[in-house]
Formats: structure tokens, C-alpha cells, sequence
């Protein structure tokens, strides 16, 4: 063992038997680095017909980084993967950043336009396919995208032409160990791990660069505030290529040395099924993921039944949802912030703060990391004062791929990222959320931020989601324009909601037209979230009140 995994180890056991906020001290550590570090014999990952111990997937880690040196993968590199919540995300994630190499997810649900924007970005040297997967021959649409001299690897059922499992892992039986240690022994913690690619809702995807340093540090500083005995089980059915999947749930989870349960899909009776039978201590949760799960008899008492720590996020959660969440008590809960280029969290709320103040705020920043709210001219407000949540430290992303303008812009001089959303700080140090910095509008002068006006609409014991987009008005300029999902069974109607909002906000805040669908019925994007860019476009023409 090399005194860095020493240092791993060590830090492991102290955040299992404390609840130390303090940011992790160990400097100069790579995701294979965490990985050494976990007790060989315990459990790393599962899926469907699979269980494999530190020890196991650590050799199969080796013999897959093997395959990929011996058809061409070099430093730098990038190694593009189309695959469901799987075993194998986790092989060849480890597998090819171990060697220097930088992994890029793609979305199984994506188009052909997708597909091709991402792969012409990333310009990666070897594409692997999970294939057939979902209904679709992913290897027969990926193969006529690649950049020129790419390879396509299949797992599943490849095509002439394409290379297979069996013989990527044939070829990497001719490198030797010494081959394999020299790749890896050029490896710096300071170069790019992953790439994970923006939703592109505005324009063409950026890629965020993540490096090994920013990924550790993070996965570290989480398992500090989390705890180990939290950290000790997981359940992945997110997308792998995002990083909700990637940070917050994966690599929190190998920090603490503990199992992630990978399912291949978000099948909720399955999903219960498989928390009654391998007990998770720990989930990652969104507004949407409540509704769904709230709206399935029994669903949600399944899954929380043997969870300590549920993390919740990505959008505003109302207190009444929060209260029916903890109705069973057993499960602490925490609020987070965080983004694509944060590696994920970057503020969390404590599992001992209220309700209140999880439903309300943001919580305070990831120990390590800077957290501040500025005006456009980068000075920093004092508490009270709404302006761009910005960040500093070393869980960010070290820019965009090939992209310098975009990496430019989205720093401040002094090196803050902007995050683009806008918060405020409260006397008490924690910061809350109002909104994104492109959805604010003014309606009548007034500054409207439409997160507000959602966590309003959610309390309504009939809804489930909500959604307020701006749309012109002749003569205040912009209105509120929500979209509402009511629970099922449900039978509200927009001028109830109206109705409900006018003892709760601000009579300018009120959106002037409400359309109220059913459960399920908004668009979402391929991560999940509500498409308000979608919503935008249906609410496109002017409504006057």
C-alpha cells in the first residue's frame, strides 16, 4: 500500500466515526488512488447477475485498461461510453482514466443530432457501445458518427468491422504489467479525468473538464460531511453520463469504500424492490424523482426504509413535499447546490437543520470550497442582497474542453466561477437560491425570480411539480406564465392555484395565465429536469390579463 492510500485509508475511517465538516487534507490524489484505498474484500459494485469485491474489479479494471492501451489509447485520449447504469460504466470509467485517459458519457436516450455534436466535440479515439440496449442498435447509429480513425468497441452484438468485448480484452492480454504501470505512472492528479457534457438547452453542449484533483476533492470533502456509515450503500439508476450519477452518487460512494447497486433504468416498483432486498443507506433524490415516487403506492417507504441520508437537489423542494418525505421518520435529510462544472455539490444544508431551513436555503459551502454571492461588477454583497452565486476552490472544473472563449467567460478575474444563478446570503451563513440569472425578469419594474413563485405553487397539497417561465405583456413588460403538474387524482384548475397563491406572494408575482396537467405530463430533459426551454416555446404567445 503507498503512503497516499495509507493517507485515504485514514481519512476513511475518521469520516465513518464522525460527522467532521473540516476539508480533507490529502493533496495529490487520482480516482485510482480511492479506488487502491477501498478494503479489497468488501463489495465495490452489483447489476443484474453481478457482485464484484474491491479485489475483482480492481483485475478487471486492469485487464480492460490493457485492452485499451493494446488498440491505441493513449495519454490524454478521449474514451467515449453509450451505456445504461451498469458494472460496466464503473469498469472503463476506472479502466481508462487510470491510464490517462478521458472518459466521456453518452446518453442513451439521445438523437442523432445528439450523437453527433458530442462526438464531433470530444473527437474521442474509441467509442464503446453497450448494444443492443433499450430497443435500439446503438452500434449501428453510433458507427456512421465517429470522428475519422476512431474505433468502435461493442459489447453486445457487434457488426463486421467492429471489435468486441471478447477481443478488446484478448488484445490486452499482450501488455504486460510493467506497460500498465508506466501509463499509469504518468498520471497527475491535476489531468482531466472526465468530460461531462452540458444539456446544450441554449446552443451547442459545452464539456466540462474534471479532473482527477477536483473529483477526489470533492468525493472526499462529501464523505466528511456525510459519513461513512451513510455513504456505505447506494442504488445508480441515473444517466452515467451526468454528474449527479458520476460525483454525487458514485465516487461519494467509492470515497467511503462502499457498494454502488447499479439498475439499468428508473423502474420504480424495481427500484423498491431492489432497496427491500440490498437495504441502501444512501440516495440522491430530485423534486421530480419525489413526485414520481410519492405518486407509486408504497414506493417511497421502500426506498427510504433502510436509508440514513437522503440528498435532494437540482431544483426548489416545497416544505409540505419535504414533511411527507420524513413522515416516516429513520432518514435524515440535506439539501444541496451545486453544477456540471462544481463536480456536483458544492453547498449543502446539515442533516440536523430543519425543514425549514432545508426547504428554504442551500445550505452553506462545501468545506474547502468558497462560495459568494457578487454584482456584474464581481464586488461582493453583503447578507440580504440577491446577486450571481459564484465559486472558488478546488472542486471546479478546469474549463471547457477545447473551448477557451467559454472557459474565459465563465470565471472572474480573480477566479470565481459564475454559475450563472442568482442567490442571496442570510444572516445565519446559509444562501439561498432565487433563481437563474437568464429566468429572472421584471414584470412592472418589480425583479420577478421565478424559483419564488414555484416554491409557492408547490405548496398546494394538490401539486406535484411546477414550472414559471416570462412571456411579454403590453403593458408590464414580462408576466408569470406556470405550468403545473397536479398529483394523481387531483382536480385543480389555474385559477385555483391563482387563487392559492394571492395570500402567499406579491400580487405582481402572481402569474397571470396557469395551466395545470397531469401528473408526469411536462417535458423533461434527457437528465430529467423540467424543459423550461420547451415551456418557453408553448408559452411563446403573449397572454393578456
Amino acid at each position: 500500500m503507498t503512503d497516499r492510500t495509507f493517507g485515504l485509508s485514514r481519512m476513511r475511517r475518521h469520516a465513518a466515526a464522525s460527522s467532521s465538516t473540516a476539508a480533507p487534507q490529502v493533496t495529490g490524489v487520482r480516482l485510482g488512488d480511492l479506488m487502491a484505498a477501498a478494503p479489497r474484500d468488501a463489495v465495490a459494485a452489483t447489476g443484474p447477475g453481478e457482485r464484484l469485491t474491491y479485489a475483482e474489479l480492481a483485475a478487471e479494471i486492469d485487464a480492460y485498461a490493457k485492452g485499451l492501451l493494446a488498440i491505441g489509447v493513449r495519454h490524454g485520449d478521449r474514451v467515449a461510453m453509450l451505456t445504461p447504469p451498469a458494472v460496466d460504466f464503473w469498469r472503463l470509467l476506472h479502466a481508462a482514466t487510470s491510464i490517462g485517459a478521458i472518459w466521456v458519457g453518452i446518453n442513451p436516450v439521445y438523437q442523432q443530432r445528439d450523437f453527433g455534436l458530442l462526438l464531433e466535440d470530444a473527437q474521442p479515439s474509441v467509442v464503446i457501445a453497450v448494444s443492443p440496449c433499450f430497443g435500439r442498435d446503438y452500434a449501428t447509429e453510433l458507427a456512421p458518427l465517429l470522428p475519422a480513425g476512431a474505433r468502435l468497441v461493442v459489447f453486445g452484438m457487434a457488426q463486421p468491422g467492429m471489435l468486441e468485448r471478447r477481443a478488446l480484452l484478448a488484445a490486452g492480454a499482450a501488455v504486460d504489467a510493467a506497460s500498465l504501470g508506466r501509463a499509469r505512472a504518468r498520471v497527475d492528479p491535476e489531468h482531466p479525468a472526465v468530460i461531462v457534457y452540458t444539456s446544450g438547452t441554449t446552443g451547442r453542449p459545452k464539456g466540462a473538464l474534471l479532473s482527477h484533483r477536483a473529483m477526489t476533492f470533492c468525493a472526499l470533502s462529501n464523505l466528511a460531511w456525510m459519513g461513512g456509515a451513510a455513504l456505505a450503500r447506494a442504488i445508480c439508476a441515473a444517466p452515467v453520463n451526468h454528474v449527479g450519477a458520476i460525483n454525487n452518487i458514485c465516487m461519494n460512494v467509492l470515497a467511503a469504500g462502499g457498494t454502488i447497486l447499479f439498475y439499468p433504468e428508473v423502474d420504480l416498483p424495481a427500484l423498491a424492490a431492489l432497496s427491500e432486498a440490498e437495504k441502501p443507506t444512501y440516495l440522491v433524490a430530485s423534486p421530480t424523482a419525489f413526485a414520481m415516487m410519492l405518486a407509486a403506492p408504497g414506493v417511497m417507504a421502500s426506498r427510504l426504509v433502510n436509508t440514513e441520508l437522503l440528498v435532494f437537489g437540482g431544483a426548489a423542494t416545497s416544505l409540505a413535499t419535504l414533511r411527507q418525505i420524513v413522515a416516516g421518520g429513520g432518514t435524515a435529510l440535506a439539501g444541496v447546490y451545486g453544477q456540471t462544472e462544481t463536480c456536483g455539490i458544492v453547498t449543502h444544508c446539515r442533516p440536523e437543520d430543519s425543514l425549514p431551513v432545508q426547504a428554504e436555503t442551500i445550505g452553506r459551502a462545501l468545506a474547502g470550497m468558497q462560495v459568494r454571492v457578487a454584482d456584474a461588477t464581481g464586488r461582493e454583497l453583503p447578507v440580504g442582497e440577491v446577486g450571481e452565486i459564484q465559486a472558488s476552490g478546488p472542486g471546479l472544473m478546469s474549463g471547457y474542453f477545447r473551448n477557451p472563449q467559454a472557459t474565459a467567460a465563465a470565471f472572474t478575474p480573480d477566479g470565481f466561477l459564475r454559475t450563472g444563478d442568482l442567490g442571496m446570503m442570510r444572516p445565519d451563513g446559509t444562501f439561498v437560491f432565487t433563481g437563474r440569472l437568464k429566468e429572472m425578469f421584471k414584470s412592472g419594474g418589480y425583479n420577478v425570480y421565478p424559483v419564488e413563485i414555484e416554491q409557492a405553487i408547490c405548496e398546494h397539497p394538490s401539486v406535484a411539480l411546477a414550472a414559471v417561465v416570462s412571456v411579454p405583456h403590453p403593458v408590464f413588460q414580462e408576466v408569470g406564465h406556470a405550468f403545473v403538474e397536479q398529483r394523481q387524482g387531483a382536480a385543480l384548475t389555474g385559477e385555483a392555484v391563482r387563487e392559492f397563491l394571492r395570500s402567499r406572494i406579491a400580487n405582481y408575482k402572481i402569474p397571470k395565465q396557469v395551466v395545470v396537467v397531469q401528473h408526469g405530463a411536462l417535458p423533461r430533459l434527457v437528465i430529467g429536469k423540467v424543459d423550461k426551454m420547451a415551456l418557453q416555446r408553448l408559452a411563446a404567445q403573449p397572454q393578456i390579463d
